[in-house]
């Protein structure tokens, strides 16, 4: 089990991806596609260590407009970035300063450049996250953004 804070995209935005990146699953069959219902950007990782109150203070953050952009790779991870002002909640969040949101899309071999820029959306809230490999994201806890 390991848990960590997460910002889920709305909907829509998981829409849109999930349309644009419909080629390349196509293109790049052996590659693991994660689930679009585990999309999300990881604010800071606990792993097993459980926190004595993970998502405090992140309630005074102002909820900032995020926009999907760009993508990358890092050993074999396929990952979309995010442009936006998350300074204030990673700040809030205690995470190291080089600290690089993104949002896991894949997993596996060769990996394809992907050129994506998504609408713009609000993050509302953040989530306190529980995963374990049988049996998936459980999402323990929730604290909204402050909203201008």
């Amino acid at each position: 089990m390991s848990l960590f804070s997460a910002i889920f995209p709305p909907d829509d935005v998981v829409e849109e991806l999930h349309d644009a990146l419909r080629p390349f699953r196509a293109a790049y069959p052996r590659l693991r596609w994660l689930h679009p219902a585990r999309w999300h950007l990881t604010v800071r990782f606990f792993g097993q260590v459980e926190p004595v109150d993970p998502l405090a203070g992140l309630d005074r953050v102002a909820a900032p407009v995020l926009r999907l952009h760009g993508s990358g790779t890092f050993r074999q991870v396929l990952w979309i970035g995010v442009d936006g002002a998350l300074a204030e909640l990673g700040e809030a969040a205690h995470v190291p300063p080089d600290w690089h949101p993104h949002l896991t899309v894949a997993r596996g071999g060769v990996l394809p450049h992907v050129e994506f820029t998504g609408r713009e959306w609000t993050a509302t809230e953040v989530a306190l996250v529980r995963s374990r490999p049988a049996e998936g994201y459980t999402v323990l806890d929730r604290v909204p953004l402050r909203c201008p």
